[in-house]
This record gives structure tokens, sequence and C-alpha cells, in this order.
């Protein structure tokens, strides 16, 4: 990542409506080889 995601407000929410979460998922790895590579960073960023 370049820069911090900046928070968000919550939005308000139709009566009725469902909630749900999600996760925004980046992972840093030391190349493209699934077999002999590794993930060295992990980014998660939650939402609804």
């Amino acid at each position: 990542m370049l820069r911090r995601p900046v928070p968000r407000s919550a939005s308000q929410r139709t009566v009725g409506q469902d909630c749900r979460t999600g996760i925004l998922l980046d992972t840093e790895t030391t190349s493209l080889d699934h077999a002999k590579d590794e993930i060295i960073g992990l980014g998660m960023v939650k939402f609804d």
C-alpha cells in the first residue's frame, strides 16, 4: 500500500435492509510462484 486507508463514517441503513460485513484482503508475496515463495505481508480492511 502506498498510503493508509482513511476510515469512513458508517452509512445509515434503511429500515428492513440487511447489513453485511466484508473484508478487503491484500497479500504481499516474495514472487508469483506459490510452490516456493512466501507471503510476507497481509493487509485487511473491514467494511459494512
